[in-house]
């Protein structure tokens, strides 16, 4: 008996000790306190449009510069040349090893953390990982600009990115991801909120960008302004969950519907995705990756001028 006793603690010693040592992110939104506390430990991928600002601004030491413009790529989607679109899981793959991204890493997202783009950004990428299955993420709450707002230095020194080992291992996880037709039946569907994240010019039709081919929104659409997350200037932190209640209700949106956002191309709903999904914890949040830019590449596909009631 003593012997199958110390037999079970020496196997229990040698099976477990790297799961019980092992850093494990604590929620999707960490803050700089814990980033200082694990840096070391984690990989850190700073994601922006201005890629000069890296050196030239600064950065949090050790991170790994993230092109906003390479996140998304080309793809043709059932004969159609779509832009801005997810990788496929190759691509995906061979962008996150080169980034520094091994299976067992453990990612911080951060971003400049000064306009509400710069987190759509980040979210961006962050849902990409989310849809292929990688759970060890988070985002800095504020970015940068937070972790210099908590006396915390950026460096302007290069970073030496060491190449990942990241390879494509779970399910891709579509529960997150809303296909054109699930849109399509989302139009007639009461239960479904189709949830329109541009801004009011857009929605009604006044302006639209070069890249989407109609006027107005989809219909049945209510409009929930991607900036809404973030009215005021400074540190681009999130609302809380009764923060994000409270503005989705104002506009007659229920945050617990079953929820299907777009924009202009799928880049900033993702922020909205983020706040609905991963803090307030509304599970049933999707995003029609391809967007506006998809659907109105199709002319049979309606739009309208006209608010939803």
């Amino acid at each position: 008996m003593l012997l199958r006793f110390l037999q079970t603690i020496i196997f229990s010693w040698a099976i477990f000790p790297a799961f019980a040592y092992s850093l494990v992110i604590p929620s999707p939104l960490v803050d700089t306190d814990w980033v200082s506390e694990n840096i070391e430990d984690l990989v850190i991928l700073d994601v922006r449009k201005d890629l000069d600002s890296f050196s030239e601004q600064g950065h949090i030491r050790g991170a790994n510069l993230v092109n906003t413009k390479k996140v998304r790529v080309t793809r043709t989607i059932d004969g159609v040349e779509l832009t801005r679109m997810r990788p496929d899981q190759a691509g995906f793959e061979r962008f996150m090893s080169a980034h520094g991204v091994s299976n067992n890493s453990i990612v911080l997202i951060t971003h400049q953390g000064q306009t509400p783009g710069d987190v759509a950004g980040a979210a961006r990428l962050y849902w990409q990982m989310k849809y292929y299955g990688f759970e060890q993420v988070s985002m800095l709450d504020g970015g940068n600009a937070a972790w210099t707002a908590s006396m915390e230095e950026l460096s302007k020194d290069s970073t030496k990115v060491k190449s990942g080992q990241f390879n494509f291992e779970n399910n891709a996880n579509n529960k997150i991801l809303a296909t054109i037709e699930e849109v399509r039946l989302a139009i007639l569907d009461p239960s479904i909120q189709l949830v329109d994240t541009r801004s009011l010019r857009f929605h009604v039709g006044l302006d639209s960008r070069n890249y989407v081919y109609d006027l107005g929104h989809i219909p049945s659409s209510k409009v929930f302004p991607y900036k809404f997350l973030h009215p005021l200037k400074g540190v681009m932190v999130f609302p809380t969950k009764q923060q994000i209640k409270a503005r989705f209700s104002s506009l007659n949106i229920n945050p617990d519907a079953s929820i299907i956002l777009y924009c202009n191309s799928a880049y900033e709903c993702s922020s909205v995705w983020f706040s609905l999904h991963e803090i307030y914890g509304n599970q049933a949040v999707q995003v029609y990756d391809g967007s506006l830019h998809q659907w109105t590449k199709d002319t049979s596909h309606p739009m309208t001028i006209n608010l939803a009631k």
